[in-house]
């Protein structure tokens, strides 16, 4: 309903504005073919285009530079040009843009009209989705705006969401021409150790990481304590671990954590310990938070008779993959993949 709701307030806006005279606002530019009229001078009426250098032949005037100019004060120059030429006595002069071509925005990604469209007047962001029928319901409120300018390209992310929540016109800023629009994907992706990997759509209701894991159905068992989420925020990517005990404790900002388009979610495996020799149990084993040697050998079902605590062995790799052996007591740490070995006593 959200989603529905913010379309038809678009689409409402924009029709608005346009009802209101908006073509006098229009900026003419090359390429444009106007019509010129003078009232009760029939002979001087005048349908030509624009020309690249931003000026358009008229009787008695000449070349008379409109590019630039918006449609009211394109009107005013060429009768100020009649009145002080003192060709026509308070002329009363109406400029009208019949093809518009040199403000033009491209639409494309997830709109119903993928396209390209040309401004009749001074636009916003939600005006030119309007144009293009809005988003689709695959269509995110994250929109992408590259603009060309100066030999180099920008390009922005806006939040329609912020703007429809909050009325943020940061986030609704004016499209002037030349512009791409792109409308990104609604889908979040949710990866590694969870039940139902896959992507999932930012909709009404579903924006933050604890939503989307809950989506996916959760962690499955052989997933770690912490989960790994990935966010591009105009053109940068950052990572950042979060821990899932914490998650979804009320209060935690963590789980606010608000995703867009694009981003993921990576669930890691839960980092295993192997423990061999004369344990009840021996096996691999989930390798809790901070686990030690003392807890490993309570996991493996304690020692067998035989067994003993002195002389108890691990096998690890090193920064550079190679295998080690090390002594170990029972308060060390245990890290991802140790083997632990139990000796037989010898007494």
């Amino acid at each position: 309903m959200r989603k529905l709701l913010l379309m038809f307030t678009m689409l409402l806006l924009s029709i608005n504005a346009y009802a209101q005279n908006a073509k006098q606002d229009y900026v003419i530019g090359p390429g444009d073919m106007v019509r010129i009229t003078v009232y009760g001078n029939q002979d001087l009426t005048t349908e030509t285009r624009v020309s690249a250098s931003g000026t358009v032949s008229f009787p008695l005037l000449g070349e008379v530079a409109v590019g630039g100019l918006a449609t009211g004060d394109a009107e005013r120059k060429v009768a100020n040009g009649l009145e002080t030429g003192g060709f026509v006595k308070q002329p009363q002069v109406n400029f009208v843009v019949l093809q518009f071509q040199s403000q033009m925005v491209s639409v494309l990604g997830d709109v119903n009209k993928p396209g390209r469209y040309s401004l009749d007047r001074p636009s916003t962001l939600t005006d030119v989705l309007a144009l293009a029928g809005g988003a689709t319901v695959n269509g995110s409120e994250i929109v992408t705006v590259t603009s060309h300018g100066a030999g180099k390209s920008e390009k922005h992310e806006y939040d329609l969401g912020a703007w429809f929540d909050h009325g943020d016109a940061s986030q609704n800023p004016q499209v002037h021409g030349d512009e791409i629009v792109f409308v990104e994907a609604r889908e979040v992706s949710v990866l590694g150790q969870v039940n139902r990997p896959g992507k999932y759509s930012v909709v009404s209701g579903v924006r933050n990481v604890g939503d989307f894991l809950a989506m996916a159905g959760g962690v499955a068992p052989g997933g770690a304590d912490t989960i790994v989420v990935t966010m591009v925020r105009d053109g940068k990517t950052t990572k950042q671990e979060l821990d899932v005990d914490q998650l979804f404790k009320s209060g935690n900002t963590a789980s606010n954590l608000m995703l867009r388009a694009g981003d993921m979610i990576y669930v890691p495996r839960q980092p295993m310990f192997y423990i061999y020799g004369e344990v009840a149990r021996p096996g691999a084993f989930r390798l809790e938070r901070n686990m030690n040697v003392f807890q490993a050998l309570s996991v493996g079902g304690g020692l067998t008779p035989r067994g003993t605590e002195r002389g108890i062995k691990i096998k690890r790799r090193d920064a550079e993959g190679k295998l080690q052996t090390v002594d170990a007591s029972g308060s060390d740490s245990l890290q991802p993949d140790d083997v632990v070995y139990v000796k037989e006593s010898l007494f």
